[in-house]
């Protein structure tokens, strides 16, 4: 499946709520009366209840992983009401194959007597780009134009963080200017939500971002972006570190706090990989609070560092040649975050990885152990920050 707009918009919708109010509106183009009971779930959604041509049905949502058990559950708890139901719709974010989707129709139109039909992924999908009186909803629901739904994501938020970068080159920051003379280890976390064109955010509705490898910060709201660094209301406005939330829903974060004081060679701190992990899982905790949903795409890259190998804590035995970055601008694997409770340390392995075989380790990243299982002989990662 292409990775368009719409698709990303859709699969991050966040929670039932939201997928039941576009669920709603979809049903009541076709003809239906929808009547919301009141009574949410676990996951923000509430049933509605439903009436077309004198019958009656009910509608239950759910972004719910294993959709499966979840609309049998629901299946069953609507049995138990008071109604006599005639229908029964789920509409769901997954996207199961049709031929299952089909059977988990059939088993429970079997089981209570009911016509039903499972609203999943790609038949909302359909109904928000195939009918042309519906590309509102899905810039009323989604914040997507229709003519631009099907622009692929992926080389857009690649773009964007290309321009992030020409500006970082410069030493440009938002409203100011970066200390020069130092590597740079910058963070950046992009939603697919950053694509859309509808903004109803001003930098004062955004939690204050969260410090950047520094032990402290000020944060003031200018422009478009609240920031949070080195820099105060009265002082100039050259950043030493900063990390900034735009009101587009993009972070970045940049710190030259990451040399090694009088290292030879030039070194990088080893602390680098859990300064990132620790901003990366605090932002996720700003994005849950502002409600911009995943996915976030996540950046890594080091500037300015191409004569830089990586640090040790002095009681650790490095590898037998220490190699420099060799690169004036070194980029870590991008991932993809896809949880506001995404295991951070495990998601960012293998850029880490990269990262340290590139200066030498072969074992990659000191703040993983390794551990292998004697029975299955499958290997585990597990972080461990070390702290000398």
């Amino acid at each position: 499946m292409p990775n368009t707009r719409l698709n990303a918009a859709l699969q991050a919708i966040g929670d039932g709520a939201r997928l039941e109010q576009l669920a709603s509106d979809l049903l009541r183009r076709e003809g239906y009366s929808v009547d919301p009971t009141g009574t949410r779930g676990p996951d923000g959604g509430r049933d509605s209840l439903l009436s077309v041509d004198n019958e009656q049905g009910i509608l239950h949502c759910s972004v719910a992983e294993d959709w499966e058990s979840k609309v049998t559950a629901d299946a069953e708890s609507a049995a138990d009401r008071p109604e006599d139901f005639d229908f029964f719709i789920f509409a769901t974010t997954q996207n199961p194959a049709g031929i299952m989707r089909d059977r988990v129709e059939e088993e429970i139109a079997d089981d209570y007597d009911w016509r039903v039909r499972i609203y999943d992924f790609e038949r909302i999908r359909n109904q928000l780009i195939g009918d042309r009186e519906n590309h509102d909803l899905a810039r009323e629901h989604l914040s997507v134009n229709p003519g631009h739904a099907f622009d692929d994501i992926s080389s857009q938020i690649n773009s964007r963080y290309e321009s992030f970068l020409e500006r970082l080159h410069e030493l440009e920051a938002p409203y100011g200017t970066i200390r020069p003379d130092l590597p740079l280890a910058v963070v950046h976390l992009i939603p697919a939500e950053a694509l859309n064109e509808n903004f109803d955010r001003i930098a004062m509705d955004l939690p204050d971002p969260p410090i950047f490898a520094a032990r402290s910060g000020h944060t003031r709201q200018i422009g478009d972006v609240a920031i949070t660094s080195n820099v105060g209301e009265l002082d100039d406005d050259e950043y030493t570190h900063y990390s900034c939330f735009h009101i587009e829903g993009w972070m970045e974060a940049v710190s030259t706090y990451m040399e090694v004081y009088q290292a030879d060679p030039p070194q990088l701190t080893y602390a680098l990989d859990p300064f990132i992990v620790d901003f990366v899982e605090k932002a996720l905790e700003c994005y849950e609070e502002a409600s911009i949903h995943p996915p976030f795409f996540v950046y890594v890259t080091l500037i300015d560092a191409s004569e830089y190998t990586m640090g040790m804590p002095r009681r650790m035995s490095g590898p037998p040649v220490r190699r420099e970055l060799g690169t004036e601008e070194f980029r870590l694997n991008r991932v993809t975050i896809e949880s506001y409770d995404a295991d951070v340390p495990a998601t960012l392995r293998r850029p880490f990885y990269q990262l340290w075989n590139r200066a030498g380790w072969s074992i990659g990243s000191i703040h993983y152990r390794e551990e292998e299982n004697e029975e299955t002989g499958e290997v585990s990662y597990e972080w461990d920050p070390y702290d000398e």
